[in-house]
């Protein structure tokens, strides 16, 4: 097997795992906090997206417990996928971020977010939300549309 090949089974493997753990029901579905959060960009998207990209993973490699992964990359949209720590410890946020165009020049961007963790509060999603907005805002240079 060549190592293209291998890493690509290796992806495989993992996003399998994950969702077979989460079908068997180790991870409870009623202890699992989840909100979702948009906003919307003055830019096109097949501009946005790729720099919004760039920015979650500048982020990952410097800060360790974050990883984000594209799993959908598409003319219609793109979702990535990831586990975000942030810089305090409050454990690891699985984290779906949807990327879609809504006109020409704009694009839309909803995160969303949950934790298993009993103590994480709606508060401590919406934090984690916003710690993310701005790391793709600082790294992508765009603001939201107010």
């Amino acid at each position: 097997m060549n190592s293209k090949n291998l890493a690509i089974f290796s992806l495989l493997a993992a996003v399998l795992s994950i969702y077979s753990c989460a079908s068997l029901g180790i991870v409870p579905d009623g202890k699992i906090i989840r909100n979702n959060f948009s906003r919307t960009y003055n830019v096109d998207f097949a501009y946005f997206h790729p720099r919004l990209n760039l920015a979650l993973q500048d982020y990952a490699q410097r800060y360790k417990g974050n990883s984000f992964q594209v799993v959908r990359l598409g003319s219609d949209a793109v979702i990535i996928r990831g586990l975000y720590q942030g810089d305090q410890d409050r454990g690891r946020f699985p984290t779906f971020i949807t990327i879609k165009p809504m006109s020409p020049q704009k694009t839309w961007m909803e995160i969303k977010i949950s934790s298993s963790n009993p103590e994480a509060s709606a508060e401590y999603l919406e934090r984690a939300a916003k710690e993310l907005f701005q790391i793709v805002e600082k790294g992508t240079g765009f603001r939201p549309q107010e």
